[in-house]
Parts: structure tokens; C-alpha cells; sequence
């Protein structure tokens, strides 16, 4: 007799998994909420990201005006007290 390859282990697997939760619905439950937590935890890491990066760009549109503000202006040079 051969030895089953990956496919027949991975469907063996899947199969034992399957009426594992069958036959315990609170594992189920668990497995779920935790797939959810997980995709609300990346949902709200990309909305943190875009923000972090409207962020930055509003701090560095902000760093060149400052520069353009600073790069027109003029010292007038001390005048000698009489």
C-alpha cells in the first residue's frame, strides 16, 4: 500500500477538523469571533495608517510653507546709533 500524499493528509485533516466542530459548537463560536476580531483589528489598522499618512503630509505641506515664509524674508542689516 502507498503512502497518502499531501492532498489526501490535508483532506484528512480538514475532515477530523470538521466534525471536531461539530461536535463541539462552542470551539466553532470561538473560532469565529476570533476571525472577526482579527478583520476588525486590520479594518481599524488601515484606517489608522491613512490617517497617519494625511497626517504627514499635512505636516510636511506645513513644514514648506514655512520654509518658503522664512526664504522671503529680508534681515534688514543694524543701523549705527547716532
Amino acid at each position: 500500500m502507498m503512502n497518502p500524499g499531501p492532498v489526501e493528509e490535508a483532506g484528512a485533516t480538514a475532515r477530523s477538523v470538521v466534525d471536531t466542530l461539530k461536535d463541539s459548537p462552542f470551539t466553532l463560536s470561538l473560532v469565529v469571533i476570533t476571525m472577526t476580531l482579527l478583520g476588525f483589528m486590520y479594518f481599524q489598522q488601515m484606517q489608522l495608517h491613512d490617517e497617519r499618512v494625511r497626517e504627514q503630509d499635512l505636516l510636511y505641506k506645513n513644514r514648506e510653507f514655512v520654509g518658503d515664509l522664512l526664504a522671503r524674508c529680508t534681515m534688514n542689516p543694524p543701523t549705527p546709533p547716532h
